[in-house]
């Protein structure tokens, strides 16, 4: 990969160490990694965690197990591409190396920025655009002195937001509260004075939705367990005739007039 580039890969379980001329965004879409950044030690990184490194900044990584990271790198000087201006701006994200926590929002941004890399690795004008997207959304996070309150109001619609994203994976309550940047125990109970609901319903109801739906566009039940994040078709199957009084398969061939 060019360093001008962004780009989604994976990490490797062998650690490896090094340091580059360029600055360097990393965030963490699926699975764990490590990273150890000379000037701010070591952490564990999960899904909607990232790391600022400035050029010339020593650091380690490796990837634990299955694992999917987005990174932006920041030439420096910059590319004709990007004004002094904009390059100024930009990187002022990189004054110093940081840790830090995606906000929904963000996690939807990333996700959909990777999408589209991924859908064309070849084309350089989107990574770079794609890139400087991302830069600067997370420095307006960064450099937002309240980001930390925004807990206190639980925003649902983006929560919808990134369940309906990652549905197909296994969301855990912990990723949500940490998005509000609230403890486990404080966002459930906010969750369900919010909604009548705790977290853990509320995740059921949304795969009971989308499986319904792809039930209905006629997607096997094999599939449609996959895809809306059930641990195998028979756990969806318990959970679907629990809940609605009728397993999948007889739903879909009711609806279908089988």
């Amino acid at each position: 990969m060019n360093h001008s580039d962004s780009d989604v890969f994976s990490l490797p379980s062998v650690a490896d160490t090094h340091e580059h001329d360029y600055h360097q965004l990393v965030v963490v879409l699926d699975g764990n990694t490590d990273f150890d950044i000379d000037s701010k030690g070591g952490r564990q990184m999960r899904s909607g965690s990232g790391c600022i490194v400035p050029s010339s900044e020593g650091h380690q990584f490796v990837g634990l197990g299955d694992n999917r990271i987005l990174v932006v790198n920041l030439p420096v000087p910059p590319q004709k591409a990007i004004t002094d201006e904009e390059y100024e701006v930009v990187s002022r994200l990189f004054d110093q190396a940081a840790y830090f926590e995606l906000n929904p929002r963000l996690q939807v941004l990333a996700s959909a920025l990777s999408g589209e890399l991924q859908q064309y690795p070849e084309d350089m004008l989107l990574a770079r655009a794609c890139g400087n997207t991302l830069l600067s959304a997370i420095r307006h996070q960064l450099g937002s002195q309240d980001v930390k309150t925004r807990g206190q109001q639980l925003d649902i619609e983006k929560l919808d937001q990134f369940i309906e994203l990652n549905l197909s994976r296994r969301v855990q309550i912990n990723q949500l509260a940490n998005f509000c940047f609230l403890s486990v125990s404080q966002f459930h109970e906010r969750f369900k004075e919010r909604t009548g609901m705790t977290p853990h319903q509320y995740l059921i109801r949304k795969r009971l939705e989308r499986a319904q739906l792809l039930l209905r566009e006629g997607h096997t039940p094999v599939h449609v367990a996959e895809m809306c994040g059930f641990s195998s078709q028979s756990a969806m199957t318990s959970t679907f005739s629990q809940t609605l009084g009728i397993t999948p398969l007889k739903y879909q061939k009711q609806f279908r007039g089988v």
